[in-house]
């Protein structure tokens, strides 16, 4: 009975591990999500298939902890496999196995597992119901029976129907430029998706930070929460109904621009507590649509990051807009980092390089200066004339 007992505990102690483990994972896999939808919202909106690849491969690696991660693209003439390993020997086995089993791997509609070489795989098709892209795999370390067996699985599962989407849409926007849909149709997509969605990701973060803070607050704390989200939903939805009938960011004579920005800012506040005093100087109506959407989206990214990843109290936000040039300026007091570390990490760096293409879509320059312990500083600049006309006027005149 002793050595039975003994075996029973050492199985519960196992099981246990895989549980802590498993529950750290989901806690980082919330955030990367959070982080993979941003990154893959502004590449899809550029059009930029290479880098959707890049950032999905990355996430993927990272989600799953898994020493191999690779994607095996079939979406152009020429066949090509994504994959950061020096062994060749590896590299060649698995495009060997994919390109001699490639249409039995295509008929299957949930992950398969595979061995090549000796180690493990799971795979899954990447495709739609009239479109295949490729083939998602990583190499799996723990017994079928684990935990940490079947959460990859359902990773992968989830990752390969999210990279479908993102291909899918990515596709019928060429679709859509080719078939020339009308310019208001590509405004909505985009203003839904540049700040409604945005707004929704918010109240998926204040909910889930609710969940983990049940034991510790008050009924009356709960109910002022929910209150404050059902009001936020409210005004979303309010935002919504606009956006698809075609107001535009100057809204019944009021500034929108502003107002969305000082909408975001406050949900923030309120669901993460911290302070975020906000400035702007110059005239934001002769802002460009494209502009204030790049704009909004690097406020939002800025924020984001300082309150996720740098844990800051407070967050400084300004915004200048000058006669020759546009300044934005974030600066918290969160815990710092290395700047060159998270950027050589490819995927924690993820929402930094947002920052830069943002600055670098309108040929300007982002400066990130940060460091541990001290907080961080955002500073993007943008001259007059990569916004201008021929003429180089800075702004363009709009109703956006």
């Amino acid at each position: 009975m002793s050595a039975k007992l003994k075996e029973k505990n050492k199985a519960l102690k196992l099981v246990n591990s895989q549980l802590e483990l498993a529950n750290q994972r989901i806690m980082e896999y919330v955030e990367l999500i959070e982080s993979l939808y941003k990154s893959v919202n502004i590449l899809t909106n550029q059009g930029n298939k290479d880098g959707l690849i890049n950032i999905l491969y990355g996430y993927t690696k990272e989600i799953t902890h898994s020493n191999i991660v690779f994607y095996y693209d079939i979406s152009e003439s020429v066949h090509r496999l994504v994959i950061d390993r020096d062994d060749e020997a590896i590299t060649s086995a698995i495009k060997k196995y994919i390109e001699e089993d490639l249409e039995h791997v295509l008929e299957n509609k949930v992950p398969m597992e595979i061995q090549i070489l000796g180690r493990n795989y799971a795979i899954t098709p990447i495709r739609t119901t009239h479109k295949r892209y490729g083939i998602l795999g990583c190499e799996i370390n723990s017994n079928r029976e684990s935990i940490i067996y079947r959460n990859n699985i359902n990773q992968l599962q989830f990752l390969s129907e999210l990279i479908s989407t993102t291909l899918e849409r990515l596709y019928l926007e060429e679709v859509n430029e080719r078939l020339m849909l009308s310019e208001e149709q590509n405004r909505i997509a985009n203003e839904i998706h540049d700040s409604v969605l945005q707004r929704l990701f918010g109240l998926s973060c204040g909910i889930f930070s609710i969940i983990r803070g049940l034991d510790e607050l008050t009924k009356e704390d709960i109910k002022d929460e929910l209150d404050f989200m059902r009001n936020t939903i409210a005004a979303v939805m309010k935002e919504l109904r606009e956006k698809i009938y075609g107001l535009s960011w100057k809204k019944s004579g009021s500034n929108s621009f502003i107002t969305d920005i000082k909408n975001y800012i406050e949900e923030t506040r309120r669901l993460n507590n911290v302070i975020i005093p906000f400035s702007i100087t110059g005239d934001d109506e002769l802002l460009s649509c494209e502009c204030k959407k790049a704009l909004y989206r690097a406020i939002c990214e800025g924020i984001s990051n300082a309150v996720r990843h740098g844990k800051a109290s407070n967050i400084e936000v300004s915004l200048n807009i000058e006669s020759d040039q546009i300044i934005l300026s974030i600066n918290d007091d969160g815990i710092g980092f290395d700047l060159n570390e998270v950027l050589v990490s490819k995927t924690r760096g993820l929402g930094i390089q947002n920052l830069y293409q943002i600055g670098e879509s309108f040929g300007g320059n982002t400066t990130i200066d940060s460091t541990v312990g001290k907080g961080t500083k955002i500073r993007i600049t943008i001259p007059y004339k990569e916004l201008g006309n021929e003429e180089g006027v800075l702004y363009e005149s709009t109703n956006c």
